[in-house]
Parts: structure tokens; C-alpha cells; sequence
């Protein structure tokens, strides 16, 4: 966890995603790490109180704007392996896709949709083939989305239940077990945008971590 304290204070120091500068960056750094490791926000503002006065509104701001400090390398992959699951946004359920690199493990994408068709598995499959410069192999479950997106991409691909999948399907339990953390609405002030901004800050801070490990 040093590691990873490390990198995101030197990040926060170098890249000017803050407008002011009225906190300090060791206390940020702490902020994000605590509420990405599944502290609530107001647990988070009391832990801090003892370095600095911060509002629990702000470490959610610091957490989502953390999205911006940390890029994946684009370069040439063997495998991924791609996935779905409902979630409840706002009391609606909504469908969380996300695109896994076996190997690495890199998360290479996340999308929330509202639905789960042959369309949206197309347009979330082109926007992970981003994160690789060449075509790798795609492994995907049976859902019947999966084969018209994959054959209109024409990329090579394998329908697999686990081996490959394996990854995909622990990152999801990773995932969910943090959303249960929640205990009411997912994220605070839940809403399509605001939760893609929570996924988004997740998947970042969680390929930081795992590439430290």
C-alpha cells in the first residue's frame, strides 16, 4: 500500500487536475486510498480530521477526479476476456460491462448501459480493442449479444464458461464486493453519470494497485 501512496502523491503533485490548492496532497492521497479500500465518505472525513478539516463532499470529488491521473499503456495483448452484470442504479437496474486483459489483468474498460444487446456489446467491445494494438483473442460467455458483435468486428474469439474467464469473473466479485459497502444508493447521488465516474476512478486506482503488487 506504500507503493501505491507513493505514485498517487506524485501524481497528484504533477498533473493539475485541481483547480485550488487549499488541501494538502498527502491528504488527498490518504482520502482517495481510504474510500477506494471501502471506507464511507463521512468515516473517511473523520479519519482525516486529525491532519485536516475536509468535508466528505470533497473526498468524493478528490476519488472521482482520480480517473484523470493514471493511463493505461496501449500495446499488444494475447487475450481478453469480456462480461456483464445488472446492477441497481437509482433503484433501476442497469448493466455494467467490463473488458479484462487475462494475462495482466488490466481492466481495459468499463460501461454502465441500460440495456444488453448485439449493439451495445459491439460499440463496448471497439472501444476496449482500443487499449490494444493488435486483435487479440476475445473470450465471452454465451450471452447471445456476444456472437453478432463479435462476428461483425471480426476479431478471433471463444465462447468459455471459466479457464480465461476466469479473471473477468473475480474482478466482478471485487466489484460487487465494494458495492455492497453501500448502503443505500450506489455511488452517493446515484445516477448513470455520476456512477460511471465512480467505475471509472475504480478501474484506475485498481490497475495502480495491482500493477504494485
Amino acid at each position: 500500500m506504500d507503493g501505491m501512496h507513493r505514485r498517487l502523491v506524485k501524481a497528484l503533485e504533477t498533473k493539475n487536475i485541481f483547480d485550488r490548492e487549499r488541501k494538502e496532497v498527502e491528504t488527498r492521497a490518504i482520502a482517495i486510498i481510504l474510500y477506494h479500500m471501502g471506507l464511507s465518505l463521512r468515516d473517511c472525513e473523520e479519519v482525516l480530521s486529525s491532519r485536516e478539516q475536509v468535508s466528505h463532499e470533497a473526498i468524493r470529488q478528490w476519488y472521482h477526479r482520480s480517473a484523470g491521473l493514471f493511463s493505461l499503456e496501449t500495446c499488444e495483448r494475447d487475450a481478453l476476456a469480456i462480461d456483464e452484470t445488472k446492477v441497481r442504479i437509482d433503484g433501476e437496474w442497469r448493466i455494467v460491462w467490463a473488458a479484462i486483459d487475462v494475462e495482466r489483468w488490466d481492466i481495459l474498460a468499463v460501461w454502465i448501459t441500460k440495456g444488453r444487446s448485439s449493439l451495445e456489446a459491439y460499440s463496448f467491445i471497439k472501444h476496449a480493442l482500443r487499449k490494444c494494438t493488435n486483435e487479440p483473442t476475445v473470450y465471452v460467455d454465451k450471452g447471445p449479444w456476444y456472437k453478432p458483435a463479435l462476428e461483425r468486428r471480426g476479431i478471433p474469439w471463444k465462447h468459455e464458461t471459466f479457464g480465461p474467464r476466469n479473471p473477468i469473473e473475480q474482478w466482478f466479485g471485487i466489484l460487487k464486493h465494494r458495492i455492497k459497502r453501500f448502503y443505500v444508493r450506489w455511488p452517493h447521488n446515484a445516477g448513470r453519470d455520476t456512477t460511471q465516474q465512480w467505475l471509472a476512478a475504480f478501474v484506475t486506482l485498481y490497475n495502480l494497485r495491482r500493477c504494485l503488487t
